[in-house]
């Protein structure tokens, strides 16, 4: 698809060539619409064009000096055109792929952490399961907001006794944790270096 030659092209490439803004503005005004039908043609988004057309210009404007030497400038502006609208949507589709595979990580990720936080919450199950009677009770009972003395009344115990109870619970736990979570990872670094 041929663009429509602005007037006097070869002298305005020259003047352009010069640093001439004025000339640079006319080259500038007579492709503009055109260039920016066709970039919208193929990418349907009026932001995306002026971003491609606005790049291309600069492009121009920065390259001015190779201007003289081009023997079809118009052929050459639309091959311009052309490259940076195909490497624009390129760059989407990268970006799409990038998305999605940053979605797809990300899923796992929270999938990993779900199963991890999963196998925290059964062994933390197990711990309170490997208590003693007393403890467990106290420990249980303490997790559902009663306090020392009502845990006391409650269990005909003393309240010190309830303290006690407590504090070996939480001890217990926290070795049976602590056990687990290292046989865990000691397996899961042994798996990722097979």
């Amino acid at each position: 698809m041929a663009l429509k030659r602005i007037d006097n092209e070869r002298e305005i490439l020259e003047l352009v060539a010069g640093g001439c803004q004025h000339a640079f503005s006319v080259l500038f005004h007579g492709y503009l619409n055109q260039a920016g039908r066709v970039v919208y043609a193929m990418i349907g988004s009026r932001e995306q064009t002026e971003e491609i057309l606005q790049d291309l210009f600069v492009k121009l404007w920065k390259d001015r000096e190779k201007l003289p030497t081009i023997k079809d400038f118009n052929a050459y502006f639309f091959i311009l055109l052309r490259n940076h609208t195909l490497n624009h949507l390129k760059s989407i589709v990268a970006g799409r792929k990038k998305q999605a595979q940053y979605t797809r990580f990300e899923l796992m990720r929270q999938e990993q952490e779900d199963e991890q936080a999963d196998k925290r919450l059964e062994i933390f199950d197990k711990a309170i399961e490997a208590l003693p009677a007393q403890q467990k009770t106290v420990f249980l009972l303490r997790s559902q907001g009663y306090k020392n003395l009502e845990i006391a009344t409650r269990m005909n115990l003393s309240a010190d006794s309830v303290k006690k109870y407590n504090q070996l619970a939480l001890k217990s736990i926290h070795r049976f944790i602590k056990v687990r979570v290292t046989v865990l990872f000691t397996l899961a670094t042994l798996h990722f270096l097979k």
